[in-house]
């Protein structure tokens, strides 16, 4: 999980920055905590829906490939027990790394009702033996909106 008191200056920076564009993209900082919102009420998981896409009230994320609950549990369970700078690809199971594998070259399209859509990957892989979790990823999926209020506050 994302322990924003272990990374740097400049990390905190990034991941803010980057929450800040989203926000942006999507019309400001409430319709992303929106957004979280209603990935958090949702069950199962949205990642799991056989249409690759779900609806929020300001718009839709889509992803450009269909996710079997089972790739999606297990992602879930090692993002929960691994921080988002770690390699996952030295550190997890054989069955956590296929599930990263599967993550990896996933696009994630988030198309606001009013503005540009903006894209993101759940899984940055610079080269074939390291993969961490994106940090946009991970907050706009698993982590609280307290967490992103955090992570903006924190780089400030």
């Amino acid at each position: 999980m994302l322990h924003l008191d272990r990374y740097d200056t400049d990390t905190k920076k990034m991941i803010a920055q980057r929450v800040n564009d989203c926000a942006a993209a999507l019309g400001g900082l409430g319709r992303l905590l929106d957004l979280v919102e209603t990935i958090k009420s949702l069950k199962p998981l949205p990642l799991q829906n056989k249409t690759a896409s779900f609806h929020f009230r300001h718009g839709k994320v889509s992803w450009d490939k269909v996710l079997f609950s089972d790739k999606v549990e297990t992602f879930s369970a090692l993002i929960q027990k691994h921080d988002a700078f770690e390699n996952l690809l030295k550190t997890g199971t054989k069955k956590e790394q296929n599930a990263v594998r599967t993550f990896y070259p996933v696009t994630f399209t988030v198309t606001p009702l009013e503005g540009e859509p903006f894209t993101f990957r759940a899984v940055h892989a610079p080269n074939k033996e390291t993969a961490h979790v994106d940090p946009l990823f991970e907050l706009l999926f698993f982590a609280s909106t307290g967490l992103i209020k955090k992570a903006l506050k924190e780089a400030s």
